[in-house]
């Protein structure tokens, strides 16, 4: 058992027909970057720092974005998107935070030990495609809690997958 129990995610959770990043391809761009616009939403603002220190950053997801991540305490992430071409900042609504309490160990190591990463490992994407996938409870609201599979399209974030799994907490609540 380990720690774990019926509420953990696991990777059995993830489904054999799950969406797959080469489905939803992206074009990867080397350019210069722009300078992230920390100006126009206050939620850049707020996160400046951490927006011009990944805006530094190659594209790491959906060709010419930068899927930024910080921490937000114990287990949690806080996500943005730049966009290295414009330097447009994205607070994508459903995903701008990710919690990863009951996820198991084998769902949080993707292999990459990037020092800029905040992750957990409970997120993936790649340069090359437009998908992202959640592991854990986005926006810490137990109706998300599982795995979540978005689309990046018409700048912004579209879910069109989602495999519930139930949190202790939310028999509770």
């Amino acid at each position: 058992n380990e720690g774990y129990d019926e509420y953990t995610i696991r990777p059995s959770d993830i489904p054999k027909d799950a969406p797959r990043f080469k489905d939803h391809p992206a074009k990867p761009n080397a350019g210069p970057n722009a300078a992230p616009d920390v100006r126009s939403d206050p939620r850049s603002r707020m996160y400046r720092t951490q927006l011009r220190g990944w805006a530094t950053e190659k594209p790491n997801f959906a060709g010419h974005y930068i899927l930024a991540t910080w921490g937000c305490g114990t287990g949690c992430t806080q996500i943005a998107v730049i966009d290295a071409l414009t330097g447009k900042v994205f607070h994508p609504p459903g995903a701008r935070t990710n919690s990863i309490v009951d996820v198991h160990d084998e769902l949080l190591v993707d292999g990459d030990s990037s020092p800029r990463r905040a992750d957990f490992g409970a997120l993936r994407y790649s340069v090359d495609s437009r998908l992202l996938v959640l592991i854990g409870t986005p926006e810490e609201r137990k109706e998300n809690r599982g795995i979540s599979y978005f689309v990046w399209e018409n700048d912004g974030l579209k879910r069109v997958r989602f495999v519930p799994k139930k949190g202790w907490y939310s028999d509770k609540k």
